[in-house]
């Protein structure tokens, strides 16, 4: 598991996520911190990434499998989104 902050949804500003490997894909999803609370706080083991993939958590001290490709490219759209709102702030107060 490895801590990251990153914007995870066009409507959000930032949101801390964590990498939470899924035992039925292998795959790391980004999973919102709030989500792992909700999830631990249900003894569930199931948790909800920012993809929408509901992840099925595997050993917390197994190393991440694959990053998630959607997961991924959400965080880039945001990314690429909060640049362009950075240019265009610095351009009209300079």
């Amino acid at each position: 598991m490895s801590r990251t902050q990153q914007p995870a949804f066009a409507g959000a500003q930032s949101m801390a996520t964590v990498s939470v490997t899924c035992v039925t894909d292998g795959r790391a999803h980004a999973v919102p911190d709030s989500e792992l609370t909700q999830g631990v706080a249900h003894h569930s083991g199931y948790y909800s990434a920012v993809c929408g993939h509901m992840v099925a958590a595997a050993p917390m001290s197994a190393p991440d499998g694959e990053p998630c490709r959607s997961c991924a490219d959400l965080w880039s759209a945001r990314h690429a989104v909060r640049r362009q709102q950075q240019r265009l702030l610095s351009r009209i107060f300079g």
